[in-house]
C-alpha cells in the first residue's frame, strides 16, 4: 500500500537570509540589554555598599550628637553653674596680677604635697561628686573636669595633670574668645584606660548675661564604635572601615589607629569624594595599588562642618571578583549564548557562500564545454 510522504523544503538561500535579518539583530538588542544590565548591577552593588556606609557613619554620628547632649545638659545643671559662680566670685577682688599669682602658685604644689589640700577639695566637693555618678551611670565617660572662666579647676573626676588648663588649646577653643563655643579634638589613646577617646568640652554659660562662666571638659570612650566595623560579612574579602580625612584608619578589622597605616581603599575613593556630600555617588570601583579592582562604598558621619577633627569617612570595599560573583556568571553565560548564535549564523553563512561559489564554477565549466567547437571529422 503506498505511504504518501509530505517534504517540506526551503530554499538554502532564503533560510540564511531569515537567519541573517533575525537572529543578528537579536544577538545585537542582547548585547546591549546584557550591558547595560550588567552595568545596572554594578551600579546596584555599588549603592548597596554606600547603603552599608552611610547607615554606619549616621549611627557614628548619632553617638556623638548624643554625647554633645549630655555634657550640656551636665554642664547646664544648677550645681555646676552654681560651682563655678562660686569660683569666679573669688577673684572678683583680686587684681588680674594677683588672680595669675594665685593661679601659679597651686599649679607649682598640684603635683606635691603642698597641694594635697587642694586636690582633694576638688575630687570631693559636691559638683565632683555630681561628675563621679553621670561617669558611673555611663562608662563612656572616662572623665570630667570642670574649670572656671580662668582656666583652673574647680571639680573633677580624677586628678588632672595640671591645675591650669586654659594654656591648653582645647580649652582655648571651648573658650573662643569669650563666645563659648562645643569643641571635639582628635581621636587619642589613653595608656590608663586602654582605649580610645576623643576630647568633648561644652561651655559653661550664665543663664542670665548668657556669657561664658567655665568649661567642661569630658574624655568620651569611642571604642565603643568599632564593633559597628565587623559586623559586615559579604565574602572573604569584604571589609569596613573608619579612617581620617587624610586616610589614616583609625579601625579596621586586624589594624587599630597606633599602626598609623594609610587605607589603599580611602586614596583609591578620594577623587570621588572631592566632590562633597552633597554631590558624591557614595561608591566608586577602583583599582588598589596591587592591581586588585574593588567596589568602595563611603559615607560620612556629617560632623566635619561643625567638628573639623571629626572629618571621618566610613567605608565598605570587596574585591570586584567576589562581588559580583553571584550575577557576573548568569551574564556570561548570557554572553556565551548570544556569541554562540553569532558563530552559528556566521558559519552557516561562510557554507553558503563556499557552496555557491563552488555551484557557479562548476556551471561555469559546463558552459565552457558545451561551448567548445565539436572536430568534424571526415568520412
Amino acid at each position: 500500500m503506498p505511504v504518501d510522504r509530505y517534504e517540506l523544503r526551503f530554499p538554502l538561500r532564503r533560510l540564511l537570509t531569515g537567519l541573517l535579518l533575525t537572529v543578528i539583530p537579536i544577538c545585537a538588542i542582547g548585547l546591549i540589554v546584557v550591558s547595560r544590565a550588567g552595568q545596572a548591577l554594578d551600579r546596584q552593588w555599588g549603592r548597596y555598599f554606600r547603603t552599608i556606609a552611610e547607615f554606619t557613619a549616621s549611627e557614628i554620628g548619632m553617638f556623638f550628637h548624643e554625647r554633645i547632649l549630655a555634657v550640656g545638659t551636665l554642664a547646664a545643671d544648677p550645681l555646676i553653674v552654681e560651682t563655678v559662680k562660686q569660683s569666679n566670685a573669688r577673684y572678683a577682688v583680686m587684681s588680674e596680677q594677683t588672680i595669675t599669682d594665685r593661679i601659679n602658685q597651686v599649679e607649682r604644689d598640684w603635683n606635691s604635697p603642698r597641694g594635697e589640700p587642694q586636690v582633694r577639695a576638688v575630687l570631693s566637693n559636691p559638683a565632683a561628686r555630681l561628675m563621679v555618678k553621670w561617669r558611673d551611670r555611663d562608662r563612656r565617660f572616662l572623665r570630667l573636669t570642670l574649670t572656671d572662666k580662668y582656666g583652673a579647676v574647680v571639680a573633677a573626676t580624677h586628678k588632672t595633670l595640671d591645675y591650669y588648663q586654659a594654656d591648653e588649646d582645647f580649652w582655648q577653643a571651648i573658650f573662643a574668645q569669650g563666645r563659648g563655643a562645643v569643641h571635639i579634638t582628635d581621636v587619642l589613646y589613653d595608656d590608663v584606660t586602654k582605649s580610645y577617646y576623643v576630647g568633648l568640652g561644652v561651655p559653661v554659660m550664665d543663664e542670665e548675661s548668657n556669657t561664658f562662666i567655665g568649661a567642661l571638659d569630658a574624655l568620651i570612650e569611642v571604642s565603643s564604635l568599632f564593633p559597628l566595623l565587623h559586623r559586615l560579612d559579604l565574602g572573604p574579602t569584604s571589609r569596613m572601615m573608619l579612617v581620617k580625612n587624610d586616610g589614616t584608619v583609625i579601625h579596621a578589622p586586624g589594624v587599630s589607629l597606633a599602626m598609623n597605616v594609610k587605607s589603599a581603599e580611602f586614596h583609591a575613593a578620594q577623587e570621588s569624594m572631592a566632590t562633597g556630600p552633597s554631590r558624591w555617588p557614595g561608591y566608586v570601583i577602583a583599582p588598589l595599588p596591587g592591581g586588585e579592582p574593588v567596589i568602595i562604598g563611603y559615607g560620612s558621619p556629617g560632623l566635619e562642618e561643625s567638628f573639623p577633627n571629626l572629618n571621618w569617612r566610613v567605608l565598605v570595599a570587596q574585591n570586584t571578583r567576589d562581588a559580583f560573583a553571584p550575577t557576573r556568571g548568569v551574564l556570561r553565560l548570557l554572553y556565551l549564548m548570544i556569541l554562540a548564535g553569532l558563530a552559528a549564523v556566521t558559519v552557516l553563512a561562510m557554507y553558503f557562500a563556499l557552496h555557491r561559489r563552488q555551484e557557479m564554477a562548476r556551471v561555469a565549466l559546463r558552459q565552457e564545454r558545451a561551448e567548445e567547437p565539436k572536430e568534424e571529422t571526415l568520412t
